[in-house]
């Protein structure tokens, strides 16, 4: 086996976050998002909507009524958390998340089915009588996009013969360096 490189790993992370953006089916398209919340700790699972290496953010939407979206108003900093198994690789990426509400240029490019997840009454996380008991009603004054904008890279690699572990920081453009797993 070729030994890995630290500039290796961290295109491999951006590959694997690009196929997510692309493909239903890789594990990617389905991060762990964790916010900070007046009760501590918060993670949810979100679908991944982009990721661009150039600026280093991933793209996300919520419904501005959640309750992710006063937490980031309250405090922005976010984990992010991907685990693909088939690889045995642990991705950990950390940063801070702008809100943007209410573009109607985003949510005309939503198809209509997903339209529906955004406006729903009651807010997402109330309390409801039956698993029926919600309005879809779309609303794109709730659609939210969440930018997040990366600032570190924690990669863990399980490898069959060793296990390796790099990082990879904004402040250093990038560079990386090794870590003991």
């Amino acid at each position: 086996m070729t030994e890995p490189t630290l500039q290796g790993y961290l295109g491999t992370v951006w590959q694997h976050l690009l196929h997510g953006v692309n493909d239903r089916h890789h594990p990617c398209r389905h991060p762990t998002l964790a916010t900070i919340g007046p009760d501590g700790p918060q993670a949810r699972t979100l679908v991944l909507r982009a990721a661009n290496q150039g600026v280093a953010t991933l793209t996300l939407h919520t419904d501005s009524a959640s309750a992710k979206t006063s937490e980031l108003c309250a405090d922005p900093r976010v984990a992010i958390h991907v685990w693909l198994p088939d690889h045995r690789l642990q991705f950990r990426l950390s940063g801070t998340a702008t809100l943007q509400s209410g573009d109607m240029a985003l949510w005309s490019g939503l198809p209509a089915r997903a339209q529906t997840n955004y406006g729903s009454a009651p807010s997402p996380g109330a309390a409801i009588a039956a698993p029926d008991a919600v309005a879809s009603t779309p609303d794109p004054a709730r659609f939210t996009q969440i930018t997040c904008q990366i600032a570190s890279i924690d990669l863990l690699h399980l490898a069959a013969d060793r296990h390796y572990r790099a990082a990879f920081d904004a402040k250093t453009n990038w560079q990386g360096r090794w870590l003991a797993p």
